[in-house]
């Protein structure tokens, strides 16, 4: 399998996990099988879509289904990795300790309900308002004439998108028979996404631990050595190891021209 197909497979397994309906989770199955039948069929065989897919899910996963955040911590304490257990877990500890202590800081100075970044998805969905044929059932019920037609109910929450139950954020929309009923938005959304929560995640500080003295060890003590090791050849990697089926964005190398995993500096071809 050549990295292009391997990629085009990777990309039609994520619309079939972020489809939110039945009906587009089925055709966009039927795709992703269409490709590589005897691939796509012997790696759906085990997984119950219950577990990965959002058409099938019953919980809330407010639009994240990916490990971006533990990525970015491994990558966040990369320096600390070559370190002895106890200076890594306190080199940890302090890191997060001025984290928290930062973040602190900010939230106190935004003034918003909603978190910024949200309040930018907001906006934008403002902007597309002139752009909707909307007609009104009640005060609450909306019809977007578009293909297929959308129903929103500002009531019950629901949209027949099912992106704003999937996200527990108003989609599109939502957001635009929000306005036109004249509710307040915030009280629309989710407590997830407002700047109260978010502050309360950061109330907790984490206390640093001083160094103490230590006693002097007696005979009585017992003394464990580590395990005796053979260094493997080579430098230790620092970087982490990809799963097995992770996707890799490739690059375009400005020396050769050529698609891949590689840069000007780490290139290889002859020129």
């Amino acid at each position: 399998m050549n990295n292009l197909h391997k990629i085009g497979l990777i990309t039609k397994f994520n619309n079939c996990a972020y489809s939110p309906t039945v009906s587009t989770f089925e055709d966009m199955v039927g795709k992703f099988t269409g490709s590589d039948k005897a691939i796509a069929t012997d790696f759906l065989r085990d997984l119950a879509p219950q577990n990965w897919a959002n058409a099938y899910f019953r919980g809330n996963r407010y639009g994240k289904m990916c490990s971006n955040a533990s990525e970015s911590f491994n990558n966040w304490i990369t320096e600390a990795h070559h370190l002895p257990i106890t200076r890594l877990v306190d080199s940890i500890r302090t890191r997060i300790m001025w984290q928290m202590s930062t973040w602190r800081d900010t939230l106190h100075k935004w003034a918003r309900v909603i978190c910024p970044k949200m309040e930018k998805r907001i906006e934008k969905s403002y902007n597309t308002d002139r752009s909707w044929n909307v007609s009104q059932s009640n005060s609450n019920v909306y019809e977007f004439h578009s293909n297929p037609s959308v129903m929103v109910d500002v009531d019950r929450r629901t949209c027949s998108c099912f992106q704003w139950q999937i996200n527990g954020f108003p989609c599109v929309h939502a957001i635009v028979a929000a306005r036109r009923s004249g509710r307040d938005l915030c009280t629309l959304i989710e407590p997830y996404f407002h700047v109260s929560e978010y502050r309360f995640s950061y109330t907790r500080s984490i206390m640093p631990i001083p160094t103490m003295e230590q006693p002097q060890p007696t005979g009585h003590d017992y003394v464990i050595l580590p395990p005796t090791v053979k260094q493997p050849p080579g430098k230790p990697k620092k970087k982490r190891i990809p799963f097995h089926g992770e996707e890799v964005q490739p690059i375009r190398c400005s020396k050769c021209g050529r698609m891949g995993n590689h840069n000007r500096k780490t290139c290889k071809e002859l020129i």
